[in-house]
């Protein structure tokens, strides 16, 4: 009897495991994913300055 409970704890505690490591990558995923969105949007808000700049230069000078 003891030994079909330690079964079954064990058979949990590795499903659980294995829940543990799909969240994990799911983490994993949507950090990596969030860091690629956060980095285009600055290059494009930033390229969209340097135009501003680059514009409002080029207006001053003509």
């Amino acid at each position: 009897m003891l030994r079909d409970y330690l079964n079954v704890v064990q058979e949990a505690l590795s499903a659980q495991k294995d829940i543990y490591q799909v969240k994990e990558q799911r983490l994993h995923l949507a950090q990596q994913e969030y860091r690629q969105l956060n980095d285009a949007w600055r290059d494009k808000s930033s390229s969209k300055t340097s135009c501003k700049t680059c514009d409002s230069i080029h207006v001053s000078v003509t």
